[in-house]
């Protein structure tokens, strides 16, 4: 992949992340005010840290390569 081709994907694919990142928090807000806690709500809570160290990632991965021409 060129240097461009890589800073395409990456904000592809942050932007894709943050949505999802969204969407779950949306739903766990969503089932926090029914008072519902179930495996999955633990599961989408923890995939939240995940998705943020990702996106640390990306970030870091970008930096990287603005020596790069």
């Amino acid at each position: 992949m060129t240097p461009d081709e890589v800073r395409r994907w990456i904000h592809e694919t942050r932007a894709a992340l943050q949505q999802k990142m969204a969407r779950e928090r949306a739903y766990l807000e969503r089932r926090a005010a029914r008072l519902v806690r179930t495996p999955t709500e633990e599961v989408y809570a923890s995939d939240q840290a995940l998705e943020a160290d990702l996106l640390a990632l990306l970030d870091e991965m970008e930096q990287g390569l603005e020596g790069w021409s």
